[in-house]
């Protein structure tokens, strides 16, 4: 395991247990040969599945776009894997944050989610998923939202997972707050 800490940011989440801003792992990123299609891979705390997100910063929204299966260790500038016959270099976490712009603060589009756990749920298969289940697209953060830390086991943060008000996450960094 690799002795430099783990890159987090916070997913605002409406699942069952949601309505919470939950601290995730930033795992790498995905990018094509010409670097227009450019997306973020995010484990998520508590189901360990790692989705790939495709940025809008115009809405502050993480929406899903796939579901990988791939090792950390291969998001790491040299490796490629190819998916709906696309190919896609694997890169670092760091460079996760240069296309989060340091933001730190994100909105998972439900919908997108959904549509991207009933198609693996479908198919097995690793591929893009385009959003097929509508639901209203949230754009800003409620303000004193809940936050949920990672546990010291599942990140290199200090922080025991806790709550406190959001906005106070602060700029994309490196292990916890």
């Amino acid at each position: 395991m690799s002795s430099t800490p783990r890159l987090t940011l916070f997913l605002y989440t409406e699942e069952k247990a949601g309505n919470r801003l939950v601290e995730s792992e930033l795992i790498g990123t995905m990018s094509d040969i010409s670097g227009l299609e450019q997306l973020v891979v995010v484990q998520d705390p508590h189901s360990g599945i790692k989705f790939v997100y495709r940025i809008d910063h115009f809405t502050n929204n993480l929406d899903a776009v796939a579901i990988t299966e791939l090792d950390r260790s291969m998001f790491d500038g040299r490796n490629t894997v190819k998916i709906n016959d696309l190919n896609l270099r694997l890169g670092p976490p760091a460079n996760g944050v240069k296309l989060l712009r340091g933001k730190r603060e994100w909105i998972q589009d439900k919908g997108s989610v959904l549509s991207v756990l009933l198609h693996n749920a479908a198919r097995k298969t690793t591929g893009f998923v385009p959003r097929t289940i509508k639901r209203e697209r949230l754009t800003q953060i409620p303000q004193g939202a809940p936050v949920e830390y990672l546990s010291a086991e599942t990140s290199a943060s200090p922080a025991p997972a806790q709550s406190a008000p959001a906005g106070e996450a602060g700029e994309l960094a490196s292990g916890g707050r």
